[in-house]
């Protein structure tokens, strides 16, 4: 299984001095504060007390008639915090326990629970705050609640997941107030929790969605089928000359008047290895998919897609009856499955990819050939999901054309948005438009697109050459991927020999 990286800085939890600072560890489920030391603190309501009585004993230095009147507001206000605080004190410190949902999945709405029991026999009053990453949702939320004694409150916080894999959870926090309301005992719930984040796999993982005919339809796919000498079970047809007399549906024939043949088309269980590329060039963002939750922009890294495509390409053909295995790499292999058939192994492809995210290094396509030297020995499809810059022979071409000398390979390049703007002839502008080198109108436009001319035409001869050795290949945009790698994989496992 891939061993995945820490999630973008940018999805770590704000922390603002609540408590220790949390870890990796507890999964889905209950989870309990760690009895945290008492810790009071003054109340929005003492605060404005202690104003008043500073208002009063300014007012006395100007009127000494209220000198006294002020001594006694002092006395009594201490007097009340003491009572206030002691009663805190001996209170039974409430319990703050967070539950997790059993899954959680990338843009689908979802829900954790802060449990607040209380163990007086006095009702209490408290606020509950939770400090999630910004990609959760609202990074913090706060609720005030009201618990019956010996009896437990539960406050739902809403989710919508923006990144994949998994997501540090911060200490939640309850303020518990005092019987008048002029102190607050601070309870820290649980830390170290992680929440994980999977894919969206309703699409694949649905009852009907594992029909293969119901899942290429739902993706927008029109497989062709083979008739011939097949073993399965495909029409009925009339009978011409030549056809097998041993084919022919006495049934059928009977009820229609005429002879009828039963038509067969090709059984075929293939094998197919999909490998993810996580390097750096992987990691460039798509501006057209922006995902807005809590108020922060999310957008989906070429990454995304590509796990979106390995994704549904493992459904389809598990579900059409092929063996399938998948391999995660960047400069080394994070991750290998070795190639499986059964519709109950299809999570583990979901577990590898869950936590996989874009490494700043450059992709080693030598090591993906010797690790498929080594595991797959067998003739298969490898489905190589991946984006290059370099087109030497020795990292790029030459371990590719390696590896289609024993398997048919097809190599799904994710096509950068930069090419876009040559591709629909508007000028070229960098992600920071309005400033910088970037900026629209200064007279660098033809030099940029000088520039991406010559890397298209790179490009192209790269992807050029590897035909020449046998390869397929596609060169699209991120979102356009998933529809034609499947229309691609039912157009290679149809094609007669392989």
């Amino acid at each position: 299984m891939a061993a995945g990286t820490a999630p973008p800085g940018a999805a770590r939890s704000r922390r603002r001095g609540r408590g220790p600072d949390p870890g990796r560890g507890a999964g889905p489920g209950p989870a309990r504060c760690r009895g945290a030391p008492l810790s009071l603190s003054p109340s929005r309501r003492l605060l404005l007390a202690g104003g008043s009585w500073v208002a009063l004993a300014s007012a006395a230095v100007a009127w000494p008639a209220l000198t006294l009147a002020s001594g006694a507001a002092a006395l009594l206000l201490l007097a009340a915090v003491l009572v206030d605080g002691v009663a805190l004190r001996r209170r039974p410190l409430p319990e703050l326990a967070r539950e997790l949902p059993e899954r959680a999945f990338l843009g689908r709405p979802a829900r954790l629970h802060l449990v607040l029991r209380n163990r007086s026999e006095v009702p209490i009053r408290a606020e509950l705050f939770e400090e999630l990453p910004a990609d959760l949702g609202d990074p913090e939320p706060r609720f005030s609640v009201e618990v019956a004694p010996a009896r437990a409150q539960t406050v739902q916080v809403p989710l919508t997941p923006a990144v994949r894999g998994d997501r540090g959870l911060g200490v939640p926090v309850a303020l518990e107030a005092g019987p008048l309301g002029l102190v607050r005992r601070r309870v820290l719930g649980p830390s170290g929790q992680t929440l994980r984040v999977y894919p969206d796999t309703r699409r694949f993982l649905s009852r009907d969605a594992l029909d293969p005919r119901r899942l290429v339809a739902s993706l927008g796919i029109r497989p062709a089928r083979r008739r011939g000498d097949g073993s399965e079970f495909d029409s009925l047809r009339e009978y011409t000359p030549g056809d097998d007399p041993r084919r022919l549906d006495w049934a059928a024939s009977a009820r229609r008047g005429r002879p009828v043949v039963k038509q067969y088309r090709h059984e075929r269980n293939h094998t197919v290895i999909i490998a993810v590329d996580a390097s750096r060039l992987m990691a460039s963002r798509e501006q057209a998919s922006t995902r807005l939750v809590g108020g922060h922009g999310q957008t989906r890294t070429k990454l995304d897609y590509a796990v979106d495509a390995a994704l549904a390409l493992a459904h389809a053909a598990v579900a059409s009856g092929d063996r399938v295995g998948m391999t995660v790499f960047d400069r080394q292999v994070r991750g290998h499955l070795s190639p499986r058939r059964h519709r109950r192994d299809l999570g583990e492809f979901v577990e590898l990819l869950t936590d996989v995210h874009p490494r700043i290094v450059e992709g080693d396509f030598a090591a993906l050939a010797r690790t498929l030297a080594v595991h797959q020995r067998a003739r298969a499809l490898v489905v190589i999901l991946t984006d290059f810059a370099e087109t030497e022979n020795a990292t790029f071409l030459g371990p590719l054309a390696v590896l289609g000398r024993r398997h048919r390979v097809l190599l799904v390049a994710l096509r950068d948005r930069v090419f876009r703007h040559l591709e629909a002839g508007a000028p070229v502008a960098g992600p920071r438009q309005g400033s910088g080198p970037w900026t629209r109108g200064d007279g660098l436009e033809p030099y940029r697109n000088l520039v991406l001319e010559d890397l298209l035409a790179e490009r192209e001869t790269a992807l050029l050459g590897l035909r020449r050795r046998g390869l397929q290949t596609l060169d699209l945009p991120p979102a356009q991927v998933t529809g034609a790698v499947l229309n691609r994989y039912l157009e290679m496992r149809e094609a007669p020999g392989r």
